[in-house]
């Protein structure tokens, strides 16, 4: 559960700052209350997907592969939901690209903090077995 909240609210954020980066290409353009619930449902059904995905690393499969695939279940349902989400321009290459390129940061925050906090945790582990053997 805490996954699934910790996902959907990652996504969230994700999800309005891609729209405070579209409202800054057309800063003419004003988001209509619609707009703002279909990129809230948009966000959270993202979430999900990721927090499903998430699961991935409870398989005893090496990190490597894991990431591969987690990065690749995200980036394409990012590219899915950002279609529908009106995210990118699907004519417009540099669109897309420029999404992927978020995507990616973005994952990449994330998965640096998914890291350093288990690094966190082993450090923790190991003080605490070293204090047992004293």
């Amino acid at each position: 559960m805490k996954n699934l909240i910790q996902s959907i609210l990652i996504s969230l954020c994700s999800s309005y700052f891609i729209i405070m980066l579209i409202s800054l290409k057309s800063p003419n353009d004003f988001w209509m209350s619609e707009t703002i619930v279909k990129q809230f449902f948009y966000a959270v059904l993202l979430g999900i997907v990721i927090a499903l995905a998430n699961q991935l690393y409870k398989l005893e499969w090496p990190i490597l592969v894991v990431l591969i695939v987690h990065y690749a279940v995200t980036v394409t349902v990012v590219f899915v939901i950002g279609y529908y989400g009106g995210w990118f321009e699907l004519n417009n290459t540099k669109s897309i690209f420029l999404l992927y390129a978020r995507a990616s940061i973005i994952y990449l925050i994330v998965w640096l903090y998914y890291y350093t906090d288990e690094k966190r945790v082993i450090r923790k582990m190991n003080s605490q077995l070293q204090q047992r053997g004293e």
